[in-house]
């Protein structure tokens, strides 16, 4: 019955323990914008994953060029 008791609790305290970890939360991605997508800002972000998703959305964000109305065909036009 011993036996049984102390194997319940080993098991409760390892389900407990499972989840645990010391790494601190990911930060939040901040607004893409001019003011966020300066180097300096980007280079605050510690987390790398964050700051690599982050500088991504800044590359691909946006910069005033607008679209052409016919773009070309770039495959027929190399001959």
């Amino acid at each position: 019955m011993r036996k049984n008791n102390a194997l319940m609790i080993v098991a409760i305290v390892a389900a407990l323990v499972v989840g645990c970890d010391n790494k601190p939360d990911k930060q939040t991605i901040q607004e893409v914008n001019d003011e966020n997508c300066k180097i300096e800002v980007i280079k605050q972000i510690e987390d790398k994953e964050t700051r690599e998703q982050f500088a991504g959305r800044c590359s691909r964000r946006p910069v005033g060029i607008a679209p052409t109305k016919k773009p070309k065909n770039w495959l027929e036009l190399t001959n």
